[in-house]
């Protein structure tokens, strides 16, 4: 949601001195307060994918722990547990075990022993920030030719995600139960460094748009939007391919260090069937703490007038997970460089999702050009496929080039998918040439 009052945001915009030089010169209009009228906004962020995306993160990190395929289904609550979970619902009893269940319990607030809390640098003290906006305010994009300044809060958010293993027989339960106190350093904090990718509100990206005047979609392509976000933004902004929500969404990519604690597991006595007991499981609790933005500020003398934009809430909290772009495994050839690096996910009987709003008008020209005369897309374009951070091979998917529809074999609606789309410039700029006859 966007919100306007510049009281609550003094402007780095129209600050009260401007450096002359070596000398400082007062701001006239300074003296009446006129320099911070209609020049601040302020979008709060959706903390829902926030944390969504560390569950994602958290749940890797346990699966990657056990062998490969050991659990049958995987599964991640998305509404808040009660203080502990101690038994499965009972419409996981009839799901193949061994079950693997996560749920979160978020904490707000500044207590629960967080990292700098009840400080300036993550409470909120008063109704200003110092020196224009940059006190708990951390710096995040500009474009001095255009005339924005964009800030974020800084937030320390802390969650904690109950986890329950369910096994068939008591003999797994001891099995895992002491295979998990042997992996997992239990009660020792550690950091687990990982991506995490913020969602930036579509309602933030058409006020920037109005406002630097580059629409958010051309052609029903985000290409020309993403490029210049990427090219004012101090951190990658990746996009999400449009799936089940048919909607547009961006968001900005950096590097958080999860402190991550461990909790002491607890295991039951089994769930009677009859005369037998199955269902034995193992609960605990991971206490996630890390480093998010609780909101953004826009500045620019450009505001002049009220701006309205409405809020589109989100139906449901999507667990995203976000691997490492390592551009050293995606060899990319002499002239080559990297186009996008979208994700997406798929619903339940999904099984495709098109690539066309990543593409500019001049690769849909190339591509029709190389598919009239049959001549292979590889010689200017290559896509790497990844699944939850691994690299599927060619035979997991497929692109149909005429209508730009990525289609996979054996999709997963609980993956998060990401390609890594590179191009040859100079390939396509000869080829636009040579075919419009452009000198």
């Amino acid at each position: 949601m966007i919100v306007r009052d510049p009281h609550t945001n003094p402007s780095i915009a129209n600050p009260d001195v401007n450096l002359m030089g070596n000398n400082y010169e007062r701001n006239p209009d300074a003296e009446y307060g006129e320099h911070i009228r209609n020049t601040a906004a302020i979008c709060n962020l959706s903390a829902s994918h926030s944390y969504g995306n560390v569950m994602s993160v958290i749940e890797k990190y346990i699966l990657d722990l056990f062998p490969k395929d050991l659990f049958k289904t995987v599964t991640a609550s998305t509404t808040l547990a009660s203080r502990q979970l101690t038994h499965l619902p009972r419409q996981l009893h009839k799901k193949e075990v061994p079950i693997l269940v996560l749920t979160p319990r978020i904490m707000f607030g500044q207590d629960d022993n967080r990292f700098l809390s009840h400080t300036l640098m993550n409470s909120r003290f008063t109704n200003t920030h110092n020196i224009w906006g940059e006190g708990s305010l951390i710096p995040l994009a500009q474009d001095k030719r255009k005339r924005i300044w964009i800030h974020g809060h800084y937030n320390r958010a802390v969650i904690y995600v109950d986890v329950v293993l369910s096994f068939n027989t008591f003999a797994e339960q001891v099995n895992y139960m002491a295979y998990i106190h042997n992996m997992i350093p239990i009660g020792h904090n550690q950091f687990i460094r990982a991506p995490l990718e913020l969602y930036i509100p579509m309602e933030f990206c058409e006020l920037i748009s109005n406002v630097v005047d580059v629409p958010v979609t051309e052609d029903e392509s985000v290409h020309k939007f993403s490029s210049y976000m990427n090219s004012i933004f101090n951190h990658p902004i990746t996009y999400k391919l449009k799936g089940g929500s048919n909607s547009d969404e961006f968001f900005m990519y950096y590097i958080a260090d999860i402190d991550t604690l461990f909790q002491e597991p607890q295991s039951d006595l089994g769930v009677k069937d009859g005369q037998i007991k199955r269902h034995f499981t193992i609960s605990m609790a991971v206490r996630c703490e890390f480093n998010t933005i609780g909101y953004f500020t826009l500045n620019s003398p450009e505001f002049k007038r009220q701006q309205n934009i409405a809020s589109r809430e989100n139906l449901a909290i999507v667990p995203i997970f976000s691997d490492v772009i390592n551009l050293e495994d995606f060899q990319l050839p002499v002239g080559w460089s990297v186009l996008s690096w979208p994700i997406f996910k798929l619903n339940l009987n999904e099984n495709s999702i098109s690539i066309d709003p990543i593409l500019n008008q001049s690769l849909r020209t190339v591509i029709d050009y190389h598919l009239q005369f049959g001549i292979p897309m590889e010689r200017f374009i290559q896509i790497q496929f990844r699944e939850n951070g691994q690299i599927l091979n060619n035979e997991l998917f497929f692109i149909d080039w005429k209508n730009r529809v990525l289609t996979l074999t054996h999709p997963n609606a609980h993956r998060t998918y990401r390609l890594i789309v590179s191009t040859s410039v100079e390939y396509v700029n000869n080829l636009i040439r040579d075919v419009y006859k452009l000198e």
